[in-house]
């Protein structure tokens, strides 16, 4: 009999659980600002497409944010953008007129890219990589020197400049986001060094596409990964950027957080909301960058978000 009723109990906690995953994929509920009020502590926050677009604010957003840090919310910033410091988006932040950011409230796919080398391959010193300069800037301060930019043009390029053999011994390849200057011959480099197996491949993040500010999506930094990757013959050792539970656990160790107490904001299912509900966050999908309503019906079941809004801005009224 006790088997029965154990066995009953199985059953029903899975019918609930399937449940609320068909509650979520209908129509995840709209969220209500007196929910952030009074069961969330600490915020955080993608960026692009979320608390900007490009290079401008999004309506209300910088408002928003005052009113939530005024309130004693926490904020935090993580962002896949691999051409971003800490630094630099603090201050980015900052001229948007968001104002109390530091870099130590931000993390980058940029910095988790350092943090990784620097962590799992102390002997690195030395990098090939496809980014800008917010990555080679993190690399720089965890000690490791970055090789690639001298790399321009196609094919001709890369056959004058003497092709590999010319270049410095390289001991990892780090490929991520760069909107200005990628060429042929920067990403041949980048895919022949990640052929030799001893070197670690890390990618910043796997986003396919970004807002950019554009009526249209464009690529983002996860199409160079998989450029390379396809290219080489062999997927990378680590994708450090969202939806890394490993990141997300990092962001939560630095900052000791409540992940009870803890919402993840983002506007992309598979990286953002992912992200946050590996570790237990509430999350919440705001409709103001890459993701709309009907995403969330083709999402999985880990992607699924706790709730949806319009934007930031609804997060306070």
């Amino acid at each position: 009999m006790r088997n029965l009723v154990l066995g009953l109990g199985t059953v029903a906690a899975a019918a609930a659980a399937i449940a609320l995953y068909q509650r979520r994929r209908r129509s995840p509920p709209t969220l209500d600002a007196e929910f952030i009020a009074t069961t969330i502590d600490a915020l955080v926050f993608d960026c692009d497409g979320v608390i900007y677009k490009h290079t401008a604010a999004i309506l209300g957003v910088p408002e928003a944010l005052a009113k939530l840090r005024a309130a004693g919310k926490r904020l935090f910033f993580v962002t896949n953008a691999a051409s971003a410091s800490r630094e630099s988006l603090a201050k980015k932040l900052a001229k948007m007129g968001i104002s109390g950011v530091t870099a130590a409230d931000c993390i980058t796919s940029a910095s988790a890219a350092a943090q990784y080398l620097q962590t799992n391959h102390p002997d690195v010193k030395r990098a090939y990589v496809v980014g800008g300069g917010g990555l080679i800037e993190e690399l720089k301060l965890c000690g490791i020197e970055s090789v690639g930019e001298a790399d321009t043009g196609g094919i001709e390029q890369l056959l004058s400049s003497g092709g590999l053999e010319a270049s410095l011994p390289i001991d990892a390849i780090v490929c991520g986001m760069q909107v200005e200057g990628l060429c042929y011959a920067r990403l041949a480099k980048a895919a022949a060094y990640a052929r030799d197996r001893k070197r670690p491949f890390v990618g910043t993040n796997p986003d396919n596409a970004w807002p950019a500010g554009c009526t249209e999506l464009l690529p983002a930094g996860g199409c160079n990964v998989k450029y390379v990757e396809y290219a080489s013959e062999r997927t990378p050792d680590a994708i450090v950027g969202k939806p890394s539970k490993d990141l997300a656990l990092l962001v939560q160790k630095l900052h000791k957080l409540d992940p009870k107490r803890t919402m993840m904001i983002g506007d992309r299912c598979n990286t953002d909301v992912a992200f946050g509900r590996s570790v237990g966050w509430w999350t919440l999908l705001v409709l103001t960058g890459c993701h709309q309503l009907s995403d969330v019906k083709r999402a999985a079941s880990h992607e699924l978000p706790d709730f949806v809004a319009e934007s930031v801005v609804s997060m306070v009224s």
